[in-house]
């Protein structure tokens, strides 16, 4: 059973809306720094700090960001998904998505794609603080082989990213957006995360979605804490000099999803030297394979420990 996507799939995943609330826009727009999702290993020895250790990690969702920070009573940061094509999302985290890997990667002046780029360069660079984006999450789903080769997605990655320099875009943190199954893939397997690197020149942020899936969806009816699933991906960061982020994270409903929580707060504050910020997926899957995988917090136990995270000094939203 592949595991590489997802608890959607790869690219089935409706666009978050370009509004927010009117507290959320207040909010963001009084942020200096924009970063995306991070966590590291409480099990792994500390390694020196990268670049970018010693600010806070950035604590949020990714899904319906406003009714968690509701619910936890406490603000966060959102990461939000988009199209080349559609209006540029205000939020912490953008990961954006649009077109054949080889139309992106030959996109050049004169054609709509490459005027929709160069729009949103111009938008984030006119907008203060930084901003965490990645282009196309998980590109080595199975849902994604029509889209092009690994190389396909490299070379589309980088020239998202050169165009993004050539337009003096100087407040983005470059973000690979991994899932953390393709961390722990063996070297053989078409998804083992390093196929699929874009280089070191141009990724910031090494970044990775990790789903405790249990029984549900792509589970195998293991419980993986959360260390499991980020330490391969911290340890591929580290080994780069580069942070490591979580731009999707989160356990199927149980009775013990609340200590799950616990555990992830202790994980991130033991890492933090190594962390830039965490979004946990608050919205039901959209998939029909994984309708059994109930992802957004919903006991009074788990709001407080999520909002036990957002309180903490460690974190910010």
């Amino acid at each position: 059973m592949a595991r590489s996507s997802g608890p959607h799939g790869a690219h089935h995943r409706p666009s978050l809306p370009a509004a927010r609330s009117r507290r959320s826009r207040l909010r963001l727009a009084g942020l200096s720094t924009v970063a995306l999702a991070v966590v590291v290993g409480t099990t792994m020895a500390m390694a020196p700090s990268p670049a970018g250790a010693g600010t806070p990690v950035y604590l949020g969702a990714a899904g319906d960001e406003v009714a968690l920070s509701r619910s936890i009573g406490e603000p966060l940061s959102d990461h939000a998904y988009a199209r080349f094509d559609q209006t540029v999302p205000q939020a912490r985290m953008i990961t954006v998505s649009g077109g054949g890997w080889r139309t992106v990667a030959a996109a050049g002046p004169g054609t709509a794609l490459y005027g929709h780029i160069v729009r949103w360069a111009d938008t984030i660079k006119a907008r203060p603080g930084r901003v965490l984006l990645a282009y196309h999450h998980e590109p080595e789903a199975k849902t994604d082989t029509s889209l092009g080769t690994s190389t396909d997605y490299i070379a589309a990655y980088r020239h998202v990213v050169d165009i993004f320099r050539a337009r003096g875009v100087q407040n983005v943190l470059y973000t690979w957006q991994m899932t953390a199954w393709s961390f722990r893939a063996q070297p053989t397997d078409r998804r083992y995360a390093a196929k699929w690197y874009p280089g070191d020149s141009h990724v910031d942020v090494v970044g990775a979605d990790a789903y405790n899936w249990y029984t549900c969806g792509a589970g195998t009816g293991k419980w993986r804490e959360f260390s499991t699933l980020a330490d391969p991906v911290l340890a591929f960061a580290r080994a780069r000099g580069k942070q490591a982020a979580f731009p999707e994270f989160g356990s199927i409903a149980h009775s013990q999803r609340a200590q799950w929580l616990v555990n992830v707060h202790r994980y991130v504050v033991a890492n933090r030297a190594s962390i830039q910020a965490l979004f946990y997926f608050h919205r039901p899957s959209t998939v029909a394979a994984y309708s059994t995988c109930r992802w957004p917090l919903s006991t009074a136990a788990e709001f407080k420990a999520y909002g036990d995270m957002a309180r903490d000094s460690y974190l910010a939203p």
